[in-house]
């Protein structure tokens, strides 16, 4: 087979023979694969290592967004991870207040052990762990509302026990229980304690409660009655004046009267009683730790 050339309109025709037509599809073939090795051979510029460059767009930005992706999963995880050592700060300070052992309290297992071929971690990994971390932040939560709860409890608690010095008196006159009667020379039996203090020195409420009484009876003379829930109740007798009213909240510490001498009373003292359901219990076992009592 002949291939007839003409290289312009005026120039002569040239004939190829099939041989030389072959030589130049040889010559063509073999500078094709040269040219493809010389992109892809390492060192060259178009090779491996600028290859991302050559990579159709949509590609290129899937890689971008999968970085970023990881990037925003560890930096949530360090941030949760974080957050979580404060709550268990939190959680031992809050349960030393509560009175609770902190290894009485539910923990995460303990882990550890060496570092062996360490690698970052993938994308599934990584939302794992942040689904457990958030798990234990969780149950963290629910510890630090019970250890809530028990703080407010043990604090209603504190401040309903009558244990706070009803007046500022070095010491008290007359003891709870038997004893011998100042008006009548015989044995009798004591129901509150009796604190020595000049007339007007200010009475305080022994615990938060509700005044339910403030009138003159004939033996506890002036007296105020607070009612401090569960049939706890305290009376403060021989009042010259009242400072809270019946209907009043009163909180532990307040003034809710003053000293007198009035009543069955042979001088200016504060009369004190704490009676649970009625039955008259001693002070001093509650206000054995109180420095003013």
């Amino acid at each position: 087979m002949n291939i007839i050339i003409f290289t312009d309109a005026t120039a002569k025709a040239r004939t190829l023979s099939s041989r030389q037509l072959l030589a130049l599809v040889l010559c063509w073939t073999v500078l094709a694969v040269l040219l493809t090795i010389w992109i892809i051979a390492p060192g060259s510029q178009h090779g491996p290592s600028n290859v991302k460059h050559l990579l159709p767009n949509p590609f290129n930005f899937s890689i971008q967004h999968s970085q970023k992706h990881l990037d925003a999963l560890t930096l949530q995880l360090g941030e949760m991870q974080a957050r979580m050592s404060r709550l268990d700060a939190l959680s031992d300070q809050l349960a030393k207040l509560a009175g609770i052992k902190t290894e009485d309290m539910p923990t995460a297992p303990g882990r550890g052990g060496p570092e062996v071929n360490a690698r970052s971690l993938n994308a599934n990994e990584l939302e794992q762990h942040i689904a457990a971390l958030a798990e234990q932040i969780a149950q963290r939560g629910d510890q630090l509302s019970l250890l809530e709860a028990l703080l407010v409890q043990k604090n209603i608690k504190n401040n309903l026990l009558p244990d706070s010095a009803p007046v500022y008196a070095s010491y008290n006159s007359s003891s709870f229980g038997w004893r011998v009667d100042p008006f009548t020379g015989r044995n009798a039996f004591h129901e509150g304690l009796d604190f020595t203090a000049d007339v007007g020195s200010p009475v305080f409420a022994a615990a938060d409660g509700l005044v339910v009484a403030a009138e003159g009876r004939a033996d506890y003379g002036n007296i105020i009655i607070v009612d401090h829930g569960a049939g706890m109740e305290t009376r403060y007798a021989h009042l010259s004046s009242f400072v809270a009213k019946v209907g009043d909240r009163v909180q532990k510490g307040q003034a809710i009267g003053k000293v007198g001498n009035t009543g069955r009373s042979t001088g200016p003292h504060l009369h004190f009683e704490v009676r649970l359901n009625g039955a008259p219990l001693d002070p001093r076992k509650y206000l054995q730790h109180d420095k003013h009592a």
